[in-house]
């Protein structure tokens, strides 16, 4: 099974691309998704986000305030480090589940959708990595429109990541992202191509 690393800058289009390759029938193992389901209410993820950052990360339903907490751990380091320490492990093991079940199906190639794979040191195993880029200013804008965020607000959340210029040396296929989705997604075509061929 050939696991493909699929990741880039945050507001850089990744999602897109994501969905257009289940589309293909491409299974996406998606850590974003993960993310979302080990802090639903009831979780030992949230139990221990709560008793690291206090009840006044919860909205009144019971569910995380992802606004709240996102405001928190992108002004401050160690509070990102402490969440990641949570939600991480619990990701990675989900991840870890579903890909052995993909691999007892014979699954030839499995897309691996996560945002902090080249700043964990490709953690998942991924056998390339392919890198969605776009320039920073549309990055930004993107960002700002996306999440409702000040220009301040936005450029922290991107300076909280890996620069793109230095996920574009470690990785194996880059897809630019700044012109029209056929464009991009013709890119990425190409690499399926390329890879299905190698395997």
């Amino acid at each position: 099974m050939f696991k493909l690393g699929l990741t880039g800058g945050i507001a850089t289009g990744k999602t897109t691309i994501s969905n257009y390759l289940k589309t293909k029938g491409i299974p996406v193992l998606d850590a974003d998704e993960y993310a979302r389901k080990v802090v639903e209410p009831g979780t030992p993820g949230l139990t221990d986000i709560v008793n690291t950052f206090g009840k006044q990360v919860l909205q009144s339903d019971g569910s995380l305030n992802r606004k709240l907490l996102g405001q928190i751990i992108f002004n401050d380091m160690t509070a990102r480090q402490k969440l990641n320490g949570i939600t991480h492990p619990r990701i990675q093991q989900m991840m870890t589940d579903e890909l052995q079940k993909l691999a007892k199906d014979k699954t030839p190639l499995v897309i691996l959708d996560i945002p902090l794979l080249l700043e964990n040191h490709n953690i998942a195993g991924a056998d390339a990595i392919m890198v969605v880029t776009v320039p920073e200013s549309i990055q930004l804008n993107r960002l700002m429109q996306r999440n409702n965020l000040t220009k301040e607000e936005a450029q922290r959340r991107i300076d909280a990541q890996m620069p793109l210029s230095e996920k574009e040396k470690l990785a194996d296929f880059i897809v630019g992202n700044s012109g029209t989705i056929a464009n991009t997604l013709t890119q990425v075509d190409k690499v399926i191509q390329n890879i299905t061929e190698s395997i």
